[in-house]
């Protein structure tokens, strides 16, 4: 199962509801929730947040840090294998998805969504599921002269993808991009989510 979150604020609760569904998805009392915050560079105050959260609703929560601290490719796949939730933070997608490969998290999340894990994520971690996304990655990057760009993903969700659909920047770009496109899409709006079962 994927749930695929659009956006919201978590440290105001305002994807609470989503949130205790993710947990209730694992059908565990105390499921393991495992957050990879890759799409933020290790941002320690969202790992913080994330971990309150779930510890708060039941979980024990570890988190996957491939970007400050150092991390071999075994450890990855160990900790993914000991999760029955796994939980994307938002970010840069295309700086996530980069890292994934050098670690083998892509293939290792191929493998827990085999397994029936609950996959979970907001903004890039909804992202993360689908063929292809519309990213704003070079904005967060730092790029001169940024663009809307289509990034790659793991394909689990065979369709394109925008979150966030309700700002108005990010739907006006999004609908232009995916005119002319042959795959279908999903937009998802900041605090609502699909269930991908």
């Amino acid at each position: 199962m994927i749930v695929a979150v659009g956006g919201g604020e978590v440290l105001t609760n305002e994807t609470y509801e989503i949130d205790k569904y993710i947990v209730e998805a694992a059908r565990k009392d105390n499921p393991n929730l495992l957050f990879i915050p890759t799409a933020s560079n290790d941002a320690e105050p969202y790992i913080d947040t994330i971990s309150k959260l779930y510890v708060g609703l039941g979980c024990e929560v570890d988190s996957l840090r491939l970007c400050r601290q150092e991390t071999t490719v075994d450890e990855a796949k160990r900790k993914i294998e000991w999760a029955d939730i796994i939980h994307v933070g938002g970010g840069n997608t295309e700086f996530m998805m980069e890292k994934w490969r050098e670690y083998r998290v892509d293939q290792f999340l191929l493998d827990a969504y085999r397994q029936n894990k609950v996959l979970s994520g907001l903004s890039a971690g909804s992202i993360c599921w689908f063929i292809a996304v519309h990213s704003d990655s070079e904005f967060l990057s730092g790029v001169e002269n940024p663009k809307q760009k289509w990034v790659k993903g793991l394909g689990l969700i065979p369709y394109l993808h925008c979150p966030h659909y309700d700002e108005e920047d990010r739907n006006f770009h999004f609908d232009n991009f995916y005119l002319g496109q042959i795959t279908e899409a999903i937009a998802i709006e900041n605090q609502a989510a699909i269930v991908w079962d």
